[in-house]
């Protein structure tokens, strides 16, 4: 019995970190992004608004994991010192969790530490 409970733990793991690096659609998370975050984020992931987080600062929010960057934008967040608060899931209701990781993955790659 143990031996098969340790092979399930070894199937589980495999899948959950097969469904954690699956490739993220990009062209989504540009579209959406441009849709849904560009207004207050900035086209070069810089803030528009005083107080927001600058996505290109090395030291800014993509320091942090994608679990806390997708429950952020899907329950919102409350910024002290921001001149306004990022609604649930920016505002756009119609966002999906693989909407948020597709605009985690195109932020990333498009404006980390530059």
């Amino acid at each position: 019995m143990k031996k098969q409970t340790a092979i399930s733990l070894i199937v589980i793991s495999a899948f959950s970190v097969a469904a954690q690096a699956a490739p993220r659609d990009l062209v989504n998370g540009k579209e959406k992004y441009e849709e849904t975050c560009i207004a207050c984020h900035g086209e070069n992931g810089k803030p528009t608004i005083p107080g927001l987080p600058d996505f290109t600062s090395r030291t800014g929010p993509l320091k942090k994991g994608n679990s806390a960057l997708v429950k952020s934008v899907m329950e919102g967040v409350d910024r002290p010192g921001a001149d306004m608060a990022m609604p649930p899931l920016g505002g756009n209701p119609d966002l999906t969790e693989d909407d948020v990781r597709d605009i985690l993955s195109y932020i990333r790659k498009t404006f980390k530490g530059k």
